[in-house]
């Protein structure tokens, strides 16, 4: 599959689950979270789990040392977030979200402005507020507690709206360049808009986030199939699941939708951060770099 036919796949998704949306009653946020939260883990975690891909072609490390150094560097990076979390809830909220805004920023394909990436992952964070603030408060209170919950909305959700309207715009400009790049803009939006926010940006962080990330590795690594890279990520995925399991353990005590949030997007921050000092380089840099390196490099 090429990355504009996953876009358009993506789009069509979209609007189905939007429709469907319509039929189906709303879930309880806890049963949202306890439904959503294994998809996530199974089908978004594991485009991070493919950074040995980036490091080994763009950093060409090789040596058991240096594959260990790597290791506690990228483990003691998720570790830093998750100890600014515990000090201080609120300015962990807000820095995930900022660094999300940035690092969702590269998922629009070709040659796309600085102001549209950044009204792209700006967006969505900002979209859910637009008809869901209330929802999104829970899972921020989960986070960050409730004053802090209240005051990061309050300071979002005027520009909701307005963010929305110049997306539109945006996609409508953007037509005639790329009518795929515009469909899928006008796709994500809708859906994170009317979408319950849980529901929304699972089939987004899965489908489009993650979804062209491992097409991009795929491309990036000449891999040739995604079994190959699969196999490469499954160790990196085993480590995460017994993170999971042990984070859940020490969370013992709390509301299981508090703590489930909490292990959830706690977790996703503490990946994120090491991620996008593996991934935002090689991005950067543009992503057709390592394809002169052969398939042999990462076997």
């Amino acid at each position: 599959m090429s990355i504009r036919s996953q876009g358009l796949v993506f789009s069509a998704l979209a609007w189905l689950s939007l429709a469907v949306s319509l039929i189906l009653p709303t879930l309880e946020v806890q049963a949202q979270l306890a439904l959503l939260a294994p998809i996530i883990l199974l089908l978004g975690v594991p485009h991070g789990a493919l950074d040995i891909v980036y490091v080994r072609q763009a950093a060409r490390i090789r040596s058991a040392s240096a594959w260990t150094l790597f290791t506690i560097a990228y483990l003691a990076a998720a570790a830093a977030v998750m100890v600014v979390w515990w000090i201080a809830p609120g300015v962990f909220l807000v820095v995930f979200l900022v660094i999300s805004a940035l690092h969702f920023s590269g998922d629009p394909q070709g040659a796309v402005s600085p102001f549209l990436r950044t009204l792209y992952g700006v967006g969505i964070i900002l979209c859910p507020l637009a008809l869901h603030s209330a929802e999104v408060y829970q899972l921020f209170a989960a986070l960050a507690g409730e004053a802090a919950a209240k005051s990061i909305i309050t300071a979002m959700q005027w520009a909701a709206w307005p963010c929305v309207a110049a997306i539109g715009l945006a996609a409508i400009i953007g037509v005639k360049e790329d009518l795929a790049r515009s469909i899928e803009l006008v796709s994500v939006t809708a859906l994170l808009v009317c979408a319950p926010p849980l529901i929304g940006f699972t089939i987004f962080f899965c489908c489009m986030h993650s979804a062209r990330h491992v097409l991009r590795t795929r491309d990036y690594s000449d891999a040739g199939t995604l079994s190959h890279l699969a196999r490469i990520a499954s160790w990196p995925m085993l480590a995460t699941f017994i993170g999971v399991v042990i984070a859940w353990w020490l969370s013992g005590g709390k509301p299981v939708d508090t703590r489930i949030a909490q292990v959830l997007f706690v977790g996703l921050a503490a990946l994120t951060v090491p991620h996008m000092i593996v991934v935002e380089r090689v991005r950067l840099t543009g992503w057709a770099m390592g394809r002169s390196t052969s398939k042999s490099s990462i076997a």
